[in-house]
């Protein structure tokens, strides 16, 4: 009995050393956000903790975000679609072609220290509301916030266009703490199993899995290295330039242990690209499969042009190389159409084990600086039809920014997750996409589109030349990015009570009404913007003018995202500056 008490007394006391280093980081972070609900901060903690292997955007992260009044006790929620998030936006579709892997992500996060029933109970009752695709979905359910409502519209969308075709489809469900693990109680254990058949047979999964996360879990994801490194074991290397690039023959065998993590899953993070957008190119896909199949004494690499792998450096040990942050930038298709071939159980085995000693070239370079990278990922897929948002942070104009930013310490993420995976804390990181929406509020007063269409922002030619011109002085980018910063800072102090999604709903509204109030149009405004015009009083007048017409509005996400509340903003801006102007 004295060694079972010594026992709960040691495990107790670990898990206060848990708990208390959780709460450590969430203090930290609340006062690097200027947030006093550590609530929301141990909520966007978990989210990015749980997501890391998808290598998502820190957009995407805070994005995913429902929690609030009638979020049906799911506080976050995520459909990832062959490994890139789907969103709500119009051009945002699941691949028509081709094989899908569709991953439904949900978050409920309690800074407590227990895990209960209840939550588990009520996230049945939403799965049954929300995720029935039997069902006819109107506008009548008033027990759920427009933000659920609209994240199971996506996941029920992708569901949907899964059906007769090859899809892999898992449930993940987070139930995150500070308690710990060790003792959770069997009616909550027995709850949850529950809740896994009733998505299991709503989604048709084929996996679906309930994660308790205490303080212990927590705090063993957030030590997980940032730093990629991983071991490719070569077959034959044919040339290496003084440890800076190799061309090397691999086998298949070897490039999938290479692609894969320990449980078998492709690494996302190696990508440096769309891959939805790839796997959706069926012909090429088909052509490579094609090969697979009818390959008899030729080899693989002799029909295919290989893939190229940037990395930040290479250790060459024998015929192994160990390479550090490694970013695959070409033959996208080629390694995910050999992943999909060798982990296909309808493949006969026989076929599949003969595949796995046929080989493949790979490129390796280590470029000097930013510059060659950039130079290197432009003209490997000079031919390959790679969407634009993903080479627009290459351009001039991002270096240009990402200098001048520096300068304030502020880190302008013009690639993905380059200052993220360096472990900056998110309060002096400005995504790519967070300074076009605010450029797409302050230059173009459009607040509609910049909450509603961030990812479509740079997909078009003529909205992205206007808001990422050469001839702007390096001043407006960042006068801009700071007043935005401004305004959410002063929400969250004047709205503290509020949730992080009406944030977001109105900021970019409030910087197009200061913006719109002051200038006329594209070329006023940004000419303008190079100075620091906006003061405090201005700043709570555009506050509380956004939030009245906000509210009266509806309040909603989807009133937010209206062009209807962009041009009700527009109207109130104008007439402000007119009553200005005949005030002077």
């Amino acid at each position: 009995m004295f060694q079972n008490y010594l026992k709960y007394s040691e495990d107790n006391m670990a898990n206060e050393t848990y708990r208390a280093l959780v709460e450590q980081i969430v203090d930290e972070r609340s006062k690097l956000a200027g947030l006093t609900d550590k609530s929301e901060v141990f909520e966007s903690l978990v989210n990015s903790l749980i997501l890391s292997s998808y290598d998502l955007t820190i957009d995407e992260i805070e994005d995913g975000d429902t929690d609030g009044s009638g979020d049906g006790q799911i506080d976050a929620m995520y459909v990832v679609v062959n490994g890139s998030v789907l969103t709500d936006e119009e051009e945002d579709k699941v691949p028509d072609k081709g094989p899908l892997e569709i991953d439904i992500i949900i978050a409920q996060t309690k800074f407590v220290d227990g895990f209960e029933e209840n939550p588990l109970k009520i996230i049945r009752s939403t799965a049954r509301d929300l995720l029935d695709l039997n069902k006819e979905y109107g506008s009548s359910l008033t027990n759920y916030n427009e933000r659920i409502q609209d994240k199971f519209a996506i996941a029920r969308k992708a569901l949907v266009a899964s059906a007769g075709r090859a899809a892999k489809i898992r449930v993940r469900i987070f139930y995150a703490s500070k308690a710990s693990t060790d003792n959770i109680h069997p009616t909550v254990i027995t709850t949850g199993e529950t809740l896994k058949r009733d998505f299991a047979a709503y989604a048709t999964a084929s996996s679906v899995e309930l994660n308790f996360l205490g303080a212990k879990e927590i705090i063993d994801l957030s030590r997980q290295p940032t730093t990629s490194k991983r071991s490719l074991e070569l077959q034959d290397l044919l040339s290496s330039n003084s440890g800076d690039s190799f061309a090397c023959l691999v086998t298949v065998d070897s490039l999938i242990k290479f692609l894969s993590d320990e449980n078998g899953d492709l690494v996302r993070a190696l990508f440096d690209a769309n891959v939805r957008d790839f796997l959706g190119k069926t012909e090429v896909n088909d052509a490579i499969r094609a090969t697979l199949l009818e390959l008899k004494d030729e080899d693989f690499w002799w029909f295919n042009n290989g893939i190229t792998i940037v990395a930040a450096a290479v250790d060459q040990k024998g015929k192994k190389l160990m390479l550090i942050d490694p970013l695959l930038v070409n033959g996208l298709q080629t390694s995910n159409v050999l992943y999909a071939f060798m982990t296909d159980m309808n493949i006969d085995d026989t076929l599949r084990n003969s595949r796995r000693s046929k080989i493949v070239l790979v490129k390796i370079i280590v470029p000097p600086n930013e510059q060659i990278r950039d130079g290197i990922v432009r003209a490997t897929n000079s031919q390959t039809n790679i969407p634009k948002p993903y080479l627009r942070g290459m351009d001039l104009v991002h270096r240009n920014i990402e200098d001048h930013l520096r300068a304030s310490n502020l880190f302008y993420e013009r690639r993905k997750n380059q200052y993220k995976n360096a472990g900056k804390s998110r309060s002096v990181i400005i995504t790519l996409i967070e300074m076009a929406q605010s450029l797409m509020a302050a230059f173009l007063f459009r607040g509609s589109d910049a909450r509603g269409r961030p990812n479509s922002l740079l997909k078009s030619d003529d909205d992205y030349q206007k808001l990422f011109s050469e001839k702007y002085d390096l001043d407006a980018f960042k006068n801009v990015i700071e007043a935005k910063r401004s305004i959410m800072s002063a929400l969250i102090a004047k709205y503290h009570n509020k949730t992080s999604a009406y944030r977001n709903d109105i900021v970019f509204h409030i910087l197009a009404f200061i913006s719109e109030r002051k200038f006329f149009n594209l070329n006023h405004a940004s000419q303008g913007w190079k100075n620091n015009f906006l003061d405090d009083v201005q700043l709570d007048e555009a506050i509380a003018t956004v939030v009245d017409l906000f509210e009266k509005a509806g309040g909603t996400d989807r009133v937010a995202k209206s062009t209807s509340f962009k041009t009700t903003v527009s109207k109130a801006a104008v007439a402000r500056r007119t009553a200005d102007q005949n005030a002077s």
